[in-house]
């Protein structure tokens, strides 16, 4: 039976809201919430794509996130300085041997500059989904580095989703070292579900985790949540009082201030 035109119309506008809600659905995810078949839902994500709001991609599609989002570069000229300092202070907290981990994202970028400073490399074992932070420490002597498959969002030069999700649960780190998008007395957060549910999955496979967050993050809380601060600390340049305005109240030993 024909489905009438409004019908299909208002399906797809419900898909296109489900997308932007979620960052990245599976078509699976698709057919359950909208009660479609996978033919249906592959027609409806053609269309929905057609008009540039969405990405298809392998088994789903993601939002336009990937557009909108700042790129990479225009990231890396934000808060410079204060990224410097708190790499310059994360360094100390990262093990000379193990096996640490090391995600995308500018400040931690900085990071990974200050561990070849630091003459980080025999014994030490990265492993990242960055590709900007694998160009760092590639290279390095001594150092081991392992870079996670996933899906390429080309605009944060970042490996995601499903697969790097899969991929992280291999393995243990004695420390990770994670962005974030926005902080506040709940916790971390960013705006991509995928990501933060890649966050998430490293935080569970790490000893220790710590977000590296300048002051421009602190009140800004983002629509997926990675954690509350039980489970990470928190390196920043942001003063206390700041802190304290948003309620983020953590010991000494876990809030380093730069």
């Amino acid at each position: 039976m024909r489905v009438p035109f409004h019908e299909v119309a208002g399906r797809r506008e419900r898909l296109r809201g489900l997308i932007r809600a979620d960052g990245f659905l599976p078509v699976r995810e698709i057919c359950r919430r909208l009660g479609i078949s996978p033919a249906t839902a592959r027609r409806d994500l053609a269309a929905v794509a057609a008009d540039g709001r969405i990405t298809r991609t392998h088994g789903g599609a993601l939002a336009d996130y990937n557009a909108a989002f700042a790129s990479l570069g225009e990231r890396a000229g934000r808060a410079r300085t204060a990224k410097g300092r708190i790499a310059a202070a994360a360094v100390r907290l990262a093990p000379r041997r193990g096996t640490i981990f090391l995600d995308a994202g500018t400040t931690v970028q900085a990071l990974a500059r200050a561990l070849v400073r630091a003459k980080a490399g025999p014994g030490l074992v990265v492993v990242t989904n960055s590709l900007p932070v694998a160009n760092v420490l590639g290279g390095v002597p001594g150092l081991e580095l392992h870079v996670l498959g996933g899906m390429f969002l080309h605009r944060q030069a970042v490996l995601f989703g499903p697969a790097a999700v899969a991929a992280v649960r291999k393995w243990r780190f004695d420390a990770a070292f994670l962005g974030g998008e926005g902080m506040d007395g709940a916790g971390v957060s960013n705006s991509h579900a995928e990501i933060a549910r890649f966050q998430r999955a490293v935080l569970g496979r790490s000893r220790a985790g710590w977000f590296l967050l300048d002051h421009t993050k602190v009140g800004r809380p983002t629509p997926h949540a990675v954690a509350d601060w039980s489970r990470a600390g928190l390196v920043t340049d942001a003063a206390a009082p700041a802190l304290a305005a948003v309620d983020i109240r953590l010991p000494v030993s876990r809030c380093i201030t730069v």
